[in-house]
């Protein structure tokens, strides 16, 4: 088996969820919104860890956004993004 060296490494940026709160079917506003929270599973969590850690080697500020209007019909889970600005202006993801 052949080595490989850290720097060869990647992390798989695509991040599921399985529920983000309020639910798609809240009564409330986003105004009146004062938490949001994201459920995890064990899996989930430590992928989400991994792209964060990942991420704040390069960046100063990170961004993770959740689509709660789409949830994936095969799992039922939902979709996170994890993007930050870096030191030159450009989106990275």
């Amino acid at each position: 088996m052949a080595r490989k060296t850290s720097t060869s490494l990647r992390v798989d940026p695509n991040v599921r969820c399985s529920r983000i709160y309020p639910t798609e079917t809240s009564g409330k506003s986003v105004a009146e919104l004062k938490t949001i929270g994201i459920k995890l599973s064990k899996d989930q969590a430590v992928h989400l860890a991994r792209v964060l850690l990942a991420m704040s080697q390069d960046c100063e500020t990170i961004d993770i956004t959740g689509y709660r209007f789409e949830q994936r019909k095969s799992d039922g889970t939902y979709h996170l993004t994890v993007t930050s600005d870096d030191r030159d202006g450009k989106k990275r993801r």
